[in-house]
């Protein structure tokens, strides 16, 4: 007979019940707590720690867990079973909060391309909004009411071909005689054929509205759009929860393939959506029945996650994804929580690791258009790079890892309130600044370039990421150096280690590297390069001069370099404004050529000579 006991988890004091003997992480996700957990429970990466206040358990042997740890209760979630009532508390830097994180106030979004992006993309809404005053039926005109209504959107659409759901049917008698057969009919048009979306009593065309999603590896944002206008009402960003499964896209897929993972996955990136629109949809004062459409833009595996379908032949040779073009969805097909009849489009990915994320970068950045040569960089877990312009598009993807993201080091955070993100050494004195000005509680991807260039130029580290100097801030911790950057009242210190430089060198070596790649396979030099777009968040916030110091970056006249914002976000929102923009998506897709960088021939010596700051080419 199963026992059960109660787990009270601070600081939320939120209390519920477990099967005893149950694994600690287990049970958190299961109850939609989340902590970061790089490796998906394996007891791999150590970043699942809690702090145990009172109750019985038994917590597996790790070195993942210092001695000063273990003095302190703190253990890791997924080593630990539960053998009795138990009270754990969270630490703040492996939380993953169940709220929206940021607004449209503190996004950083570059709102005049989407002024220059809709003077080159008309405004054409997936879904139109028409009002119609049918006749009334009388015995000299005994049409069906469907055949009513057919007849009057042909004259407007001048479309012959048109499909109605079954809801709307049945919905449709009814609404008309009510109205007094005056309604609004939300359409999409599918290639020749209309579909009809959804019907209305009386005139609501002032009430057209759609959802933009990016869904990132890291963070999920969205906007809130008005169709009618093509203008952003109001945007949200968190925290993609599937981090308690694994960091990077390949671990998720491995979890996928476990019984029931895919099921998990799914339901929790589509549970962070629904959040996100039910939060964007109040405080506009816009009502759900309202919005009648969703875009998607993502890599195709956070795509295939969201939408139930098994990703495991990503990371199979060939590399096979389901789709490239997908077909249009109804909102309840995927369990979206918007107008029950409302659709859901998914912006085309042209490869397994180049998605609808990447195909929307091109178009936002215009290298497809552009004369001379451009390159497009998404940087994050992994990082998508295009080389070309209007004659010809190669792309290709590396994995980063989670370096930049702010793990696999350790004191690396997300770009939370008190992540370090900058970073200066003067005369021995180190000089920071935090998100939010609030007191450090580590260090996130932006503020670990800042101090790997400072490390590299005050030459307290040589060009293999050695230590070279002995001061009082290198300290050995457990046979391993480490550099201290901040040390608290309490003696807790935040540092960089030895490893945590290595993986850094490998993380970013890993980006230059799959530039230098592409360049050289096109017959190419770096300096023939004329723009250099970097997209994402991550990337509006690290310094060029220092990302270029370290070898993440080529070495380029700094003029060329722009930042660009979220540009899969706003790709997704201009998939929702423009039919030009959807249409070209498509021919963008089939324009693309990928290099495989684990068959090239040119990229593991690239990847080699990238192991150094900044690399040997220098």
């Amino acid at each position: 007979m199963k026992k059960f006991v109660n787990l009270n988890v601070k600081p939320f004091n939120k209390k519920i019940t477990v099967e005893k003997g149950s694994n600690l992480l287990s049970c958190l996700i299961k109850n939609n707590i989340f902590i970061t957990s790089i490796c998906g429970g394996k007891g791999i990466c150590g970043k699942c720690k809690i702090k145990i206040l009172k109750g019985d358990f038994y917590s597996e042997p790790t070195d993942k867990i210092s001695d000063e740890e273990k003095t302190n209760n703190i253990f890791l979630a997924c080593k630990t079973t539960i053998l009795s009532d138990i009270e754990i508390e969270l630490l703040p830097h492996t939380i993953i909060p169940e709220k929206i994180i940021k607004d449209s106030e503190k996004i950083k979004d570059f709102e005049h391309f989407l002024i220059n992006l809709k003077n080159t993309f008309p405004l054409c809404p997936v879904v139109k909004k028409i009002f119609l005053k049918l006749p009334f039926p009388n015995f000299d005109d005994t049409l069906s009411d469907y055949e009513r209504l057919k007849r009057e959107l042909e004259k407007i659409t001048k479309k012959e071909s048109f499909n109605i759901d079954i809801s709307n049917l049945r919905k449709l008698p009814n609404i008309l005689r009510k109205s007094s057969w005056e309604i609004t009919v939300s359409i999409f048009e599918n290639q020749d054929k209309i579909e009809i979306v959804d019907i209305e009593p009386k005139d609501t065309l002032e009430k057209n509205y759609g959802v933009a999603v990016d869904v990132g590896t890291t963070t999920i944002s969205a906007s809130l759009v008005d169709m009618n206008k093509g203008e952003i009402l109001k945007k949200e960003m968190t925290f993609n929860k599937q981090a308690s499964f694994g960091d990077d896209i390949i671990s998720r897929i491995v979890y996928a393939e476990r019984e029931g993972g895919l099921e998990r996955l799914h339901k929790v990136v589509l549970e962070t959506i629904n959040e996100i629109i039910e939060n964007l949809s109040k405080k506009s004062n816009v009502l759900i029945n309202d919005i009648k459409s969703v875009s998607i833009s993502g890599n195709m595996t956070m795509v295939h996650l969201l939408l139930k379908i098994n990703p495991s032949f990503l990371r199979k040779e060939p590399y096979i994804p389901v789709a490239n073009i997908f077909p249009v969805f109804k909102s309840t097909e995927i369990g979206i929580r918007i107008n029950p009849n409302g659709i859901v489009v998914v912006v085309p990915g042209g490869y397994p690791y180049v998605g609808g994320d990447i195909t929307s970068g091109i178009l936002v950045s215009g290298i497809y258009k552009e004369n001379e040569l451009s390159l497009f960089v998404d940087i994050g877990t992994n990082g998508e790079i295009v080389v070309g312009n209007k004659d010809f598009l190669t792309c290709c993807a590396a994995s980063a890892g989670p370096c930049f993201e702010g793990s696999g080091v350790k004191n690396g955070v997300r770009a939370i309130n008190g992540a370090i993100q900058k970073v200066i050494i003067k005369n021995g004195e180190i000089f920071f600044e935090t998100i939010g000005k609030q007191e450090p509680i580590g260090i996130c991807g932006s503020g670990y370039i800042e101090l790997l260039a400072e490390l590299y130029r005050n030459k307290i580290i040589d060009r293999n990421g050695n230590f070279i100097v002995e001061n009082e801030r290198i300290v050995e911790n457990e046979g391993i150096r480490e550099f201290i950057i901040y040390e608290s009242k309490d003696g807790k210190r935040i540092v960089i280690t030895k490893p945590d430089i290595e993986n850094l060198i490998r993380a970013k070596g890993a980006i230059y590297s799959a530039i230098s790649t592409v360049i050289k396979t096109l017959g190419l030099k770096v300096d023939d390069i004329k723009r250099f777009y970097i997209a994402g968040g991550f990337g509006y916030h690290i310094d060029i001069e220092k990302s270029i110091e370290i070898g993440l970056f080529p070495n380029l006249p700094i003029e060329r370099f722009k930042f660009l914002g979220n540009t899969s976000l706003i790709g997704a929102e201009m998939f929702l404004f423009s039919e030009k923009f959807r249409n070209l998506s498509e021919e963008i897709i089939k324009k693309l050529t990928y290099i495989d960088l684990s068959r090239s021939p040119i990229y593991m010596e690239e990847y080699l000579k990238s192991l150094f700051i900044p690399h040997t080419d220098f």
